[in-house]
């Protein structure tokens, strides 16, 4: 009823509230969420720009840590804006709660990869030739991972970074979380090719 009468007597206002309803809905590229404040978080932001700039010595992993809240997704939307007018920032992947796309690992994986071969087209053809794979399906995540992202970025020598915000609301129901960091995990140890910037709650398993 309430609705009705907005629509009939401010037809402007309910358009304007459908536009933002239709502009905040969760996807995995994070439109949801807006980037820092001019002036705000600076310490946190230099820190995770100095990690990034780190010419020798770099850990592949920047983990960003932080209670609910605590404006983690808004640092990640802040560092997607940076990064890619400096054209470094490759791929993204916001999980969100709100829908089962945004909070599933399925296509975790193929996201990444087809980001990172529109960014640069000499990654199509290692990236197009594993996903050809007759048994691409039967691989787990982590195979996924290092046969779509890592195993490309490494032979064409290939600095990348990756964003992956709030790990904690990746769905852990089939073990899609654990497989995630499983694949994160063993990045610890290679070569930092690609960079991730990960934030998410400190749930135990993270």
């Amino acid at each position: 009823m309430v609705c009705t009468v907005t629509k009939q007597r401010y037809p402007f206002l309910s358009c304007s509230l459908a536009h933002q309803a239709r502009r905040i809905l969760p996807n995995v590229y994070g439109v949801q969420h807006v980037p820092c404040l001019s002036g705000t978080r600076t310490k946190t932001l230099a820190a995770i720009s100095k990690w990034a700039n780190e010419k020798t010595d770099a850990r592949p992993i920047f983990l960003l840590l932080d209670v609910a809240g605590s404006g983690k997704s808004t640092v990640a939307k802040h560092m997607t804006n940076q990064w890619t007018k400096e054209g470094r920032l490759f791929a993204r992947f916001f999980f969100s709660r709100d829908t089962k796309t945004t909070m599933s690992t399925e296509a975790f994986c193929t996201t990444v990869a087809n980001a990172l071969r529109e960014h640069d087209q000499r990654l199509k053809t290692p990236i197009n030739a594993f996903k050809k794979r007759p048994d691409f399906e039967l691989f787990s995540l982590e195979e996924k991972f290092n046969g779509l992202v890592i195993n490309p970025l490494e032979k064409l020598n290939r600095d990348a970074i990756l964003i992956i915000d709030a790990l904690d609301e990746c769905d852990n129901e089939y073990g899609g979380r654990d497989q995630l960091l499983n694949a994160l995990h063993g990045q610890q140890s290679s070569s930092p090719r690609l960079r991730i910037l990960a934030t998410g709650r400190p749930e135990l398993d993270i």
